[in-house]
């Protein structure tokens, strides 16, 4: 899509008086190239529309970014006009009656009588319902002041709201544990596959009498949440076992002081801060480890352990994790050090025979079950229910070159 001068400078200013942030009543507007039969809200994210006005590159192998987009290339594609507005933005209005919404956290039951009498509104959560996530994020918190003596400040808590309460329908990628956390709902709930994070493609071979005791640690924010700290301290009991740990722990100079001795002290524990999943460093980490390990509190079918997965790393987590390790894995039934140290050690002492078995089927679990192309065809059919349409001619063909659609930057 060639981006005019007119509208480079024109994005630059909107941008520029909020010093780079979108300011509040300010949204994405995206055209579709046919007769347009409706309109449609999506509350997500608005920078990836930004960086396509100003003509960079799509960043394909973000997954957030290609979620969003493929969410409005699907309405686009069935000829409604889509206007975008950031999750986070808790202000902006609509002026207008929409036949669509769909919200990925808390702004469809902000707006639910701003859209109009007709809107039919779907939540498509990125993680488990928010008094789930909460209140077990608080436990480990929790239990954390106890075990260390010091009580570090949640960095993934959800803002309480009644978005399922007002929802129509309810798309959700999750597995048992988030499904579970939306079923009290009256909204019927449409089950799709995860999408897959971006990591390094094929099943990576690996010595297991070598690696049988090594294992590693990705994650996002939130290191309590994510479970680090349980890590760390079941590591510093095992000497004989080795822990790498990827992730932005710098970022969390809270948890870093408290930790400094597990970070960086030890010898059986490396930490490498954040790492490129498709690159060469990446891929020497996986080939010389047996399992991905993550014990967090609550996720939504977790990205991280689908990457290791997809490298063939036996995946150690605990049902929060949402996702299923059954015949494929080690499960870690109770938050605590003790209970993590021994799913350590259960892998440790496995014949390297069955840890090359799992270690297979966990690479093949991930293929079969996650996906964006799954993900994809999932979401246009669950869709195209929900609204009684027919699946348009462009769906029929190969995805090839990411079709962009008429963008600009716009008040509601």
């Amino acid at each position: 899509m060639a981006v005019t001068r007119h509208i480079r400078g024109m994005i630059g200013r909107v941008l520029g008086r909020f010093g780079g942030q979108q300011p509040h009543n300010v949204h994405v507007r995206l055209q579709p190239e046919k007769q347009v039969r409706g309109r449609m809200l999506l509350s997500y994210a608005t920078e990836v529309y930004e960086r396509l006005l100003r003509g960079e590159a799509f960043d394909r192998p973000h997954i957030s970014a290609w979620h969003n987009f493929q969410i409005s290339r699907t309405f686009l594609d069935l000829g409604f006009q889509v206007d975008v507005i950031p999750f986070n933005d808790h202000h902006a209005i609509p002026h207008a009656d929409y036949d669509v919404m769909v919200d990925i956290v808390s702004n469809l039951g902000r707006l639910a009588d701003r859209l109009g009498p007709d809107c039919i509104k779907i939540l498509h959560p990125m993680f488990s319902h928010w008094s789930v996530h909460n209140s077990r994020s608080y436990a480990r918190h929790a239990a954390l002041a106890q075990r260390r003596g010091a009580a570090l400040i949640p960095q993934r808590l959800l803002e309480p709201n009644d978005s399922v309460e007002r929802a129509d329908y309810i798309t959700c990628r999750g597995g048992a544990f988030s499904r579970r956390s939306y079923d009290y709902g009256k909204a019927p709930m449409l089950r799709l596959p995860q999408l897959t994070p971006t990591a390094i493609n094929g099943y990576i071979g690996r010595d297991m009498e070598r690696c049988r005791n090594r294992f590693v640690w990705l994650g996002g924010n939130g290191m309590v949440h994510k479970g680090l700290d349980l890590l760390l301290e079941a590591f510093a009991g095992l000497p004989d076992c080795h822990l790498t740990v990827c992730g932005r722990v710098s970022r969390e100079k809270s948890f870093e002081s408290l930790y400094q001795r597990e970070l960086y002290e030890l010898p059986n524990i490396e930490t490498i801060d954040w790492i490129d999943t498709l690159s060469d460093r990446f891929r020497h980490i996986v080939t010389g480890s047996v399992a991905l390990i993550l014990p967090s509190a609550s996720e939504l079918s977790c990205g991280s352990v689908i990457v290791g997965m997809m490298t063939g790393l036996i995946p150690i987590t605990t049902p929060s994790t949402d996702i299923d390790v059954s015949e494929i894995g080690f499960s870690i039934e109770e938050d605590s050090v003790t209970a993590v140290r021994s799913a350590v050690c259960a892998v440790r002492d496995q014949p390297a025979a069955r840890l090359s078995e799992m270690s297979r089927a966990a690479w093949e679990a991930a293929g079969q079950r996650y996906g964006r192309d799954k993900f994809l065809r999932a979401y246009r059919e669950a869709i195209c229910g929900i609204l009684d349409l027919q699946q348009p001619d462009e769906w029929q063909q190969p995805e090839g070159e990411i079709r962009i659609p008429a963008i600009k930057i716009c008040e509601i």
